[in-house]
């Protein structure tokens, strides 16, 4: 797979062959020219490049095959490469582009490199890659190639549970392809990606009239897309964002959404997580439960991190109900589910769930146990404000149990921690 310029393949064949410059030069061309040559300072014409190859006594076409073309050919091969050495494979082209100051070329296989990344939730080799992505993209020209890496670093921060961060490169791309006549195909999947995905994080941050808004401009580029598949994701998401609505629209999106759930099992599970949230809309519970339990059972295995974001806002909504004592089922469903697939962050907003619920129960044994369950997780992985509110409610809890020395340890921590926020 090793990249070679014309130059460098044949000082590498003139070498080998323990020939001088003046060797293979003759009479047909000087001994700077070809020194430039060799540099990669002069592109060499077909004439000499035969002259060269019978001198050398190497094949012509391999001689002619230029760097761009090696290049070409290794992303046509990326699909028979194995798995477990894409990483590899598109490092070493991002490297050799770089070198050969192929900028678009490099963009290409990191864009290609990134997405491996964010399709296996390695969110630690994203921040290994993101400087070098960034001062790619600014040496680009292709404009097309700015709006993928605005796309690309936007479902970053919404994996990463950035929603507000993520908005500014969506609405970015938005707004500089408001005026986009759709007469270019991949600009319009672009600017439909943001669409989606800004819908999303808005939804996600509790913006629920600005989602809406966004998704139903969504629907109206539906018949731009010949991607079912696509489409049955944007009418779950509509499902999703008409579940606060009245039950009319949110039952016009769940037949469009029934449509395309045998595409494949992840557009069935978010489609019976969407009956759930449902569900408990309507105070279901038993009904809610089932939804939930098959979702669980849908999900594919491996991909659970991109259910996170959602079950953690299913846990929340369950978490502003008036009547929590109901829920402990479904909560109890959710923890085991969230243990099985070792994922703290559904861990600790259950265990809160289990201690708010442990609590009303009167329970509150119970209660200071999942609390503190939860603030162990929350440390590991929390941020400083979420830290500092939990501090706050550990202090507030410990003086309610006329546990002052505890009360006041918490209350001492949130302000150490406020004073680094």
């Amino acid at each position: 797979m090793e990249i070679l310029s014309v130059g460098e393949k044949i000082k590498r064949a003139r070498i080998y062959k323990r020939l001088t410059l003046k060797d293979i030069c003759d009479d047909k061309i000087s001994v700077s020219k070809m020194s430039c040559i060799e540099n990669g300072k002069i592109n060499p014409d077909d004439e000499i490049l035969e002259f060269i190859a019978k001198k050398l006594n190497i094949d012509f076409g391999y001689l002619k095959y230029g760097v761009k073309d090696q290049f070409q050919n290794n992303l046509d091969k990326l699909d028979e490469v194995e798995e477990n050495k894409k990483d590899e494979y598109l490092r070493y082209n991002v490297y050799y582009a770089e070198q050969y100051e192929y900028y678009d070329v490099a963009f290409q296989f990191m864009h290609l490199l990134f997405n491996l990344y964010l399709d296996t939730n390695n969110l630690t080799a994203i921040q290994g890659v993101t400087s070098e992505y960034y001062d790619i993209s600014r040496k680009i020209k292709n404009r097309n190639n700015k709006f993928k890496y605005y796309l690309d670093i936007g479902k970053y921060l919404f994996m990463s549970g950035e929603y507000e961060q993520a908005i500014n490169y969506y609405s970015r791309i938005r707004n500089e392809l408001k005026d986009n006549n759709n007469s270019d195909k991949e600009l319009t999947n672009i600017m439909i990606g943001s669409y989606y995905y800004e819908a999303k994080c808005y939804a996600l941050c509790n913006k629920h009239d600005k989602a809406y808004q966004l998704g139903e401009k969504l629907t109206e580029f539906i018949h731009l897309i010949n991607d079912d598949e696509k489409i049955g994701y944007i009418y779950n998401l509509m499902m999703f964002l008409s579940i606060e609505d009245n039950t009319d629209k949110f039952n016009f999106f769940k037949d469009k959404a029934y449509k395309y759930i045998n595409i494949n099992d992840e557009l069935k599970s978010k489609y019976e997580y969407n009956c759930g949230l449902k569900m408990v809309e309507n105070d279901k519970i038993e009904d809610a439960r089932e939804c939930i339990s098959k979702a669980f059972k849908l999900f594919p295995v491996g991909l659970n991190y991109k259910y996170t974001p959602y079950m953690i806002n299913f846990v929340n909504c369950i978490l502003r109900s008036d009547d929590l004592h109901k829920f402990k089922d479904i909560c109890d469903d959710i923890l085991d589910y969230s243990i099985e697939m070792d994922n703290n962050m559904l861990i600790e907003k259950c265990y809160y769930l289990k201690s708010k619920i442990f609590n009303v129960l009167k329970d509150f044994d119970s209660y200071e146990m999942y609390m503190n369950l939860a603030l162990d997780l929350l440390i590991k992985i929390g941020d400083k404000e979420a830290l500092y509110d939990r501090y706050m409610e550990m202090g507030n809890m410990y003086f309610k149990f006329d546990n002052v020395k505890e009360s006041l340890k918490y209350f001492n921590l949130a302000i150490k921690l406020d004073e680094k926020i």
